[in-house]
């Protein structure tokens, strides 16, 4: 009894003196899984293709050769790479950058784009339908030059490991 009393007491006491990113959200030098909402839209489809699904759990950091692609409907496909970084000056503020390497992007960098994240979702205050509560970004990308592809990119789910 008194073991289990003192070592609770040193595990408390541990804990309120981490820094408080490190006590909501764990070492961000760790491995971070994250299910994401992709939305592509692609205009070279004259019937339009336009899809929305959710992938699989991934891990950050993961090296593109070594990601499962994923098929966005019958809209697009390829694997999907993301880190995750603390943002430098701030306590509870991450970065997540992510490229989605797509089959229809032929000629150009593949659809990147960054977005901030404290790490929650949002509440709803609005009845605008445009504001998403999800934290996300949108990025678009021509192929060969001519037509557009849209991409919506939200996290939907994640774990810090």
């Amino acid at each position: 009894m008194y073991t289990a009393l003192l070592l609770t007491l040193l595990v408390v006491g541990y804990a309120e003196g981490k820094d408080e990113s490190e006590e909501l959200y764990g070492d961000l030098d760790g491995k971070v899984g994250m299910k994401f909402l992709v939305t592509v839209n692609d205009t070279w489809d004259e019937n339009g293709c336009i899809d929305t699904i959710a992938t699989p759990m991934l891990l950050s950091g993961v090296k593109y050769n070594l990601s499962d692609a994923f098929s966005v409907g019958s809209c697009d496909r390829g694997p999907l790479r993301f880190n995750v970084q603390k943002l430098q000056g701030q306590r509870t503020s991450m970065q997540v950058d992510l490229t989605f390497y797509s089959s229809v992007i032929e000629d150009a960098s593949p659809p990147t784009c960054s977005l901030q994240w404290n790490g929650t979702y949002l509440v709803p205050k609005t009845t605008d339908p445009r504001e998403s509560l999800l934290p996300g970004c949108f990025v678009m990308d021509s192929r060969e030059g001519y037509h557009m592809t849209y991409y919506w990119f939200h996290i939907f789910e994640w774990a810090f490991y």
